[in-house]
């Protein structure tokens, strides 16, 4: 039996779904994706959105590199960078507090909240002090970047040496201020920059998805109800998720828009698109209205290896439109800069 048959049985055993229906899901994510992942790659995809866990327990020990959201169970031993006082908040008639601290490693670093109660759980965390996370989760924050939740598992300091990678701030004149300008046959696992790009195919996959409104992560639907992993059952939002390629002409890459990023492509809202998805019957019919596509933009982010498609891709958190004088006049400059 090869890795896809094994990957396919672990899913039908998991989910109680018939296997030609899990043969005929991964089918469509390859279409969905246009060939741009492995049938292997398009299995785990699959099982992720059906909530089947893949992951071996050798396999959890990961860098923060390696994280990306919807991971489960995952442990890290990284070095606490900075520890920030809580804050309180109160929205849609309800209050909390947050309390947030920066970890690293030598691949990166990572932001790491909790809420309420959790607090208590930072009162002998100290910064320079090196942990040790078992069974947390991951979920992407509000910029596409990847946010660690401890949940239900457990965090202690250990007797370890971790070094942390010196993050390089870069900047551009005219361009979003630490990511520096770069080709898009230049970017590498890890790599922080903008490229200017067009948008040349979006991924007609379902755009929508469930969060709270409070923490803005995702949601589990069980009969009806919709529960958050840390605010318990909540009356959830909608938010958005994009996927597409952008080229430059020196290449392309697969690039993913969260939330805002999608929203501004699109120039109208998630509330306001889901209202015109209710309207047709069709979530995919919102693709009808995208005005973006061919459009020659600035796209600030990370490209990062993905853990599902093992192929680089761009998670973009800012856009821009393209500011013709300025970027004449940087030119200018450079040119004159190199005689």
């Amino acid at each position: 039996m090869n890795s896809v048959d094994e990957v396919v049985n672990k899913i039908t055993e998991a989910s109680g779904k018939p296997l030609e229906e899990i043969k005929k899901l991964i089918e469509e994510k390859q279409r969905e994706l246009s060939g741009l992942v492995s049938e292997e790659g398009a299995a785990y995809m699959v099982g992720r959105e059906l909530g089947v866990t893949l992951l071996k327990e050798s396999d959890r020990t990961l860098k923060i590199k390696n994280l990306m959201g919807g991971l489960r169970s995952v442990e890290l031993v990284v070095r606490v960078l900075r520890k920030f006082e809580p804050r309180e908040f109160s929205k849609n008639g309800r209050s909390g507090k947050v309390a947030n601290i920066l970890i690293g490693d030598e691949t990166g670093t990572c932001r790491m909240s909790f809420w309420n109660d959790d607090i208590k759980k930072l009162d002998d965390i100290q910064e320079n002090d090196v942990i040790r996370i078992s069974g947390g989760w991951v979920k992407m924050d509000y910029r596409g970047e990847p946010e660690l939740r401890l949940g239900k598992g457990t965090m202690e300091k250990v007797d370890a040496d971790v070094k942390v990678r010196e993050v390089q701030k870069e900047s551009r004149p005219g361009g979003f201020g630490e990511a520096r300008r770069m080709s898009i046959s230049d970017l590498k696992d890890g790599s922080f920059g903008e490229v200017r790009a067009s948008l040349v195919q979006i991924y007609n996959r379902k755009p929508f998805y469930n969060i709270c409104p409070e923490c803005k992560g995702r949601v589990e639907e069980t009969d009806g109800k919709f529960t958050c992993k840390e605010h318990g059952e909540v009356q959830p939002a909608w938010a958005m998720v994009l996927s597409g390629v952008i080229d430059d002409g020196t290449g392309n890459i697969r690039a993913v828009f969260f939330r805002e990023m999608a929203e501004k492509l699109f120039g109208k809202t998630a509330e306001e698109l889901r209202a015109i998805a209710q309207e047709k019957a069709d979530a995919l019919a919102v693709y009808e209205l995208f005005p973006s596509l061919g459009k020659e933009m600035i796209f600030r982010g990370r490209a990062k290896i993905s853990s599902f498609s093992e192929s680089l891709e761009f998670v973009v958190n800012e856009v821009a439109d393209v500011d013709v004088k300025k970027e004449a006049e940087e030119l200018i400059q450079e040119l004159s800069e190199d005689n």
